[in-house]
């Protein structure tokens, strides 16, 4: 299914640390904010640290009374095929397994550096495992500003329409150029 249920999609996002140094306040939260200040677009924002709190917050995420957040923002430092979660790498596969058929109508968007940088077949296993309704991200690394806005030009444009297909339309329409430099890439069944 191309469609979502809705057309308001609010904003799950779980962010790992940016640095190890502590004092440094990286962050995507003043993005979210941004959006919710200027768009109305409701976020939820937690910091997650370890493979069980990864778990623990997207059981959290499918909860009936969270269906209107329909974008899971996954805001860590990726690698191809995952996303690096405190010392933890988590793949595809091992999120499909937390997450099995559990993400029906959701958007799940890695703001992570090659974490698409994979098969497409391995990305079309994760939509059939979880019923996902689109998963999207980038195939290479990027840098966290031009990375950041160019979330936040998605998450308003998801805001525009049901079929999947008419937002990566525009996204290629009006942001075609940093859709190729920053290798963003939507799949969907």
């Amino acid at each position: 299914m191309k469609f979502s249920r809705h057309y308001v999609k609010y904003i799950f996002c779980l962010e790992g640390d940016w640095t190890l140094d502590l004092r440094k306040k990286a962050s995507i939260r003043s993005s979210l904010q941004f959006l919710s200040d200027n768009s109305n677009i409701n976020y939820i924002h937690r910091t997650c640290s370890t493979r069980e709190e990864l778990q623990f917050r997207i059981e959290q995420f499918t909860r009936k009374r969270y269906e209107l957040y329909s974008i899971c923002y996954l805001a860590f430092h990726g690698l191809e095929n995952g996303i690096k979660v405190g010392s933890d790498f988590i793949t595809l596969d091992d999120l499909a397994d937390m997450a099995e058929n559990k993400l029906h109508d959701k958007i799940i968007h890695f703001g992570s550096c090659k974490a698409l940088g994979l098969d497409k077949r391995h990305v079309k296993r994760f939509l059939k495992k979880t019923n996902a309704l689109c998963v999207s991200g980038y195939r290479d690394d990027i840098n966290f500003l031009p990375g950041t806005v160019f979330d936040m030009l998605y998450f308003e444009i998801c805001q525009k329409y049901r079929d999947i297909r008419c937002i990566e339309r525009d996204m290629y329409s009006y942001y075609g150029r940093l859709v190729k430099e920053l290798q963003f890439s939507m799949h969907y069944l």
